[in-house]
């Protein structure tokens, strides 16, 4: 096989990794129909990072109130979404879209214990790959110290200064024992969407986490849009440039209406 030959190779199979698994999906004719469903896995540990407390207690009922809003946004936000572009929602539909937002406006206690521990398992690692075992004890100790304070520091300075959500996507059909396609979807900070929101109102933690989310809705939307037939994003025609005044003409006309 010629240079040119095993290049060409190459680029096929890197097009062919890259492709969507949801290209070859048809709905059997015409748009496809979804069943939505949404969910949020309770996993607060401060009202403050969901919302302006306003007085409320930090009590569990009122961090799990204030996630059922934040679904309810979101799913709302997503059946807004939907309905601009066309998109048909039918609990009676075969392929079924779940959304899980697994963590919101703070990181997760299980994604801190993983990052510690991956740390520590290579600090290990490596001392044991090198027969030493004094070198493992070392570095599982040093891994064991960086990655805490990596980690434990990270998510507090992330929880008050960035509105973090995590997000995962599964399209079913039917009853199948595995998805058609998944995804996770990770946002730290919103700002193009946010703003979109009044400047008053985008100090308030609940429309920073909603911005987030928002974010979040574009990125599905935008891998969904591999689905043939799936209906694009409607967005308003633009307006033509004003022609430039001539030499010596006086100002132009203001814009009709």
């Amino acid at each position: 096989m010629t240079l040119r030959e095993t290049l060409l190779a190459l680029l096929v199979l890197a097009g062919l990794a890259c492709r969507s698994p949801l290209a070859d999906l048809r709905s059997g004719g015409g748009a496809p129909v979804l069943h939505l469903e949404t969910r949020i896995e309770d996993h607060s540990r401060h009202l403050s990072r969901l919302c302006e407390p306003a007085g409320e207690p930090d009590a569990p009922q009122a961090r799990r109130a204030a996630l059922d809003r934040h679904r309810a946004t979101f799913e709302a936000d997503f059946r807004t979404e939907a309905l601009a572009r066309g998109l048909r929602l039918d609990p009676a539909a075969d392929l079924r879209l779940d959304l899980t937002i697994t963590s919101l406006g703070e990181v997760r206690p299980k994604y801190i214990l993983w990052g510690i521990a991956s740390g520590v398992a290579w600090g290990v690692g490596t001392g044991l790959l090198a027969h030493d075992p004094r070198l493992a004890v070392g570095l599982g100790v040093y891994e064991l110290v960086e990655e805490s304070a990596f980690w434990i520091g990270g998510s507090m300075l992330m929880g008050r200064w960035s509105s973090p959500a995590v997000v995962e996507a599964r399209l079913w059909r039917g009853a199948a024992d595995k998805p058609l396609w998944e995804e996770t979807y990770h946002v730290l900070w919103a700002k193009r969407e946010l703003e979109a929101f009044p400047a008053p109102e985008r100090r308030r933690r609940e429309v920073q986490l909603r911005a987030s989310l928002q974010k979040v809705l574009r990125q599905v939307f935008r891998d969904l849009e591999a689905i043939p037939d799936f209906p694009k994003a409607i967005r308003p025609p633009e307006r033509p440039p004003a022609p430039a005044p001539s030499a010596g003409a006086g100002p132009a006309p203001p814009p009709p209406g």
